[in-house]
C-alpha cells in the first residue's frame, strides 16, 4: 500500500508554463483522508515551492535545494550547508566563467550579483525570496546550494569542463539543460528522502517517486514505484519502474489518482 508520493516540479509536476492541473487540489484531500504522505523533491527555493501550493502548504513536506533543506510545510526538518572551504573554491572556479551566471541559496534567501539584474526573468521563475548584492565577499548566510546558468545551454558539456576544479566533497549535478547545482556530496534527494521514510517509518516499497532529469535519479531509487517522465533523459528511464506521459500532459497527476483509486 502507497503511504508516500514525492515529486520533482520543472519537467514533471508542473507543464511547461510552470502549472498544474488544479484538479490536484481534490486528489491531495484524497490523500491526506488515506494517511498518504506528499513530498514536494525540487532544486527549487522552499519559497518558491511555498507558492505553488499557498492554500496547502503546511500540510505538505518539502525536499528543496535538491536535498539540502527539508521541511514539513514552513518548519525546517534537516539541512545540509556547503562547508565554507569549498564554498570559497567553488566562488574562485565559476567567477571568471563567461556565458554563464551563478546564485547562492542559502537560509535567508538567494544571493545574486548586481552585474546579473538583468537576470531577474529567469531568476523568478524559481526564486521568491532573493537579494541582489555587489559581492559576497561578507555575505551573512549559510549556503546550501550553488546554481549555474548556462546561457548556451549546454550544461552537460559544462559540467565536463569544469569537473576537474570542482572541490572534492562538493556534488555537481545538471538539472536541465541549463542549469547545474553545487551542493555538499554527502547530500541529494535520495538521501533527504531516506530520512523522510526512516522518521515516519516508511519502507521503500511503499512509496512512489517522479522525476525527469539527473538530480532525481537518487530519489527513484529510494522508492519501489518510480516513475519516469515521455520526457525525462534516458538514464532516468532505465531506473523507473514505469514510463508515463510527458509533463505538459498532466501525467504525474493521472498516476496519483490511479493510485489512490487503487489504495
Amino acid at each position: 500500500m502507497i503511504k508516500l508520493i514525492a515529486t520533482d516540479m520543472d519537467g514533471t509536476f508542473l507543464d511547461s508554463n510552470k502549472n498544474y492541473d488544479p484538479k490536484f487540489l481534490e486528489l491531495f484531500k484524497k490523500m491526506k483522508e488515506k494517511n498518504i504522505h506528499f513530498v514536494v523533491a525540487s532544486g527549487n527555493q522552499c519559497h518558491r515551492l511555498f507558492q505553488r501550493f499557498e492554500s496547502i502548504k503546511e500540510d505538505i513536506y518539502y525536499i528543496a535545494e535538491n536535498g539540502s533543506y527539508t521541511l514539513k510545510g514552513s518548519t525546517p526538518l534537516y539541512s545540509t550547508l556547503i562547508a565554507p572551504e569549498d564554498l570559497n573554491k567553488l566562488l574562485d572556479m565559476l567567477l571568471p566563467l563567461e556565458d554563464c551566471f551563478f546564485i547562492l541559496s542559502g537560509r535567508k534567501g538567494t544571493h545574486i550579483l548586481n552585474k546579473h539584474r538583468n537576470r531577474e526573468d529567469i531568476i523568478v521563475k524559481y526564486y521568491a525570496r532573493y537579494y541582489f548584492v555587489e559581492n559576497y565577499d561578507d555575505l551573512d548566510d549559510e549556503i546550501f546550494k550553488i546554481s549555474l546558468y548556462d546561457d548556451n545551454h549546454q550544461s552537460t558539456a559544462l559540467l565536463e569542463t569544469i569537473l576537474p576544479s570542482i572541490p572534492k566533497d562538493v556534488r555537481a549535478i545538471t538539472t536541465g539543460h541549463e542549469w547545474i547545482d553545487f551542493t555538499d556530496k554527502s547530500i541529494h534527494k535520495g538521501i533527504a528522502l531516506k530520512k523522510l521514510q526512516d522518521d515516519l517509518g516508511i519502507l521503500p516499497e511503499e512509496c512512489a517517486a517522479f522525476g525527469d532529469q539527473m538530480n532525481d535519479l537518487e530519489l527513484l531509487q529510494q522508492v519501489k514505484y518510480s516513475y519516469a517522465m515521455d520526457n525525462a533523459v534516458d538514464p532516468i528511464k532505465e531506473v523507473a519502474y514505469e514510463i508515463i506521459g510527458d509533463n505538459d500532459s498532466q501525467a504525474v497527476i493521472k498516476k496519483i489518482e490511479e493510485i489512490l483509486n487503487n489504495v
